[in-house]
């Protein structure tokens, strides 16, 4: 292609190429779309609000990797999801704590103890929730490797 290029009459530099392509791709939507909450009105006014129909959904996942993505999707942005972080843990824990070695279990200390430390370090219920999603991934991320299931 021959520099400058008409288009439409007009003459257009390479720059100018470059930045009509770079606002192009950049409008484009995301190709990794992030995660939609099947929580909606009807299901938060039937389970008594919001946080008790996605506490409602994480206990009636059938596995911990559906109990992480319900959590990630629809996780309050409060202390509140140190709950449901709790219950994501109790579905994840049991495919590897029990039969997990020395060196395992001192890993999973450690990556709880970086996620603790989110909280610990700033203060205000943002970070709470933080660090309860950050527990809940970890814990995931421990029960997939014990099962040897990729990420997803």
């Amino acid at each position: 292609m021959r520099w400058p290029v008409r288009f439409e009459g007009r003459s257009v530099t390479k720059s100018a190429f470059a930045l009509v392509l770079l606002v192009t791709i950049m409008s484009c939507g995301p190709v990794f779309a992030e995660p939609q909450c099947s929580i909606g009105d009807a299901e938060a006014e039937k389970a008594g609000g919001y946080a008790q129909a996605v506490g409602a959904a994480v206990d009636a996942a059938p596995d911990c990797d559906q109990a992480y993505a319900t959590l990630e999707a629809c996780q309050l942005g409060t202390s509140a999801d140190n709950a449901l972080s709790d219950l994501v843990l109790e579905k994840c824990e049991p495919a590897f704590v029990a039969k997990a070695d020395a060196a395992t279990k001192k890993a999973y200390k450690k990556a709880q103890d970086v996620c603790n430390k989110i909280a610990e370090t700033d203060s205000g219920t943002m970070y709470q929730s933080f660090a309860a999603v950050c527990l809940a991934r970890v814990s995931r991320d421990f029960a997939r490797k014990a099962s040897g299931v990729k990420a997803k």
